[in-house]
């Protein structure tokens, strides 16, 4: 069975972005991986550590980033819950929470060479399909698939076990 020692997930915080992280929750399970959880909001920016900085700890965006981390932690409290109550209760893995500004292709590729990422979980909702663009650029999960140096796991929602709320 493949192990993979640390697992990146981007998470977006819909449906799909749940059932990616629920797979990657299962796969740290049986691996003892450590996962990265990750949302990227272009907003942001990607000067988001000057902006910290200068507007210190309790400024706008300090808060805003809290409030994003508190998300995503009630998201794997929650798939945790799920696995649980189907009865396949999962250990509970180390997990680091990034919360970051730029793009998210260029900051998932950024900390998969950082922190020696083995494995991303990443949720895809079909991309731009039907569009011109979604014809010539395919879809950010499909830029990340053809770009990263680790495997990606590419996750759909649909019949996904723990997604009955």
């Amino acid at each position: 069975m493949y192990r993979a020692a640390s697992i990146l997930v981007p998470v977006d915080f819909s449906d799909t972005s749940n059932a990616a992280i629920s797979v990657a929750l299962q796969m740290a399970d049986r691996s003892e991986a450590k996962v990265y959880f990750l949302h990227v909001d272009p907003t942001l920016g990607a000067d988001m550590d000057t902006l910290l900085s200068e507007s210190g700890s309790t400024g706008p965006i300090a808060t805003q980033i809290a409030d994003r981390e508190a998300a995503i932690q009630r998201d794997i409290d929650l798939e945790l819950e799920r696995a649980a109550s189907a009865g396949h209760p999962l250990r509970s893995t180390t997990h680091q929470l990034i919360i970051s500004g730029g793009d998210w292709v260029d900051v998932s590729l950024a900390l998969i060479e950082e922190h020696h990422i083995e494995l991303v979980v990443a949720a895809t909702h079909g991309g731009e399909k039907g569009s011109l663009m979604g014809l010539i650029q395919g879809s950010s999960t499909e830029r990340l698939v053809r770009k990263a140096p680790c495997s990606v796991f590419v996750v759909r929602a649909e019949g996904f076990p723990y997604l009955k709320d």
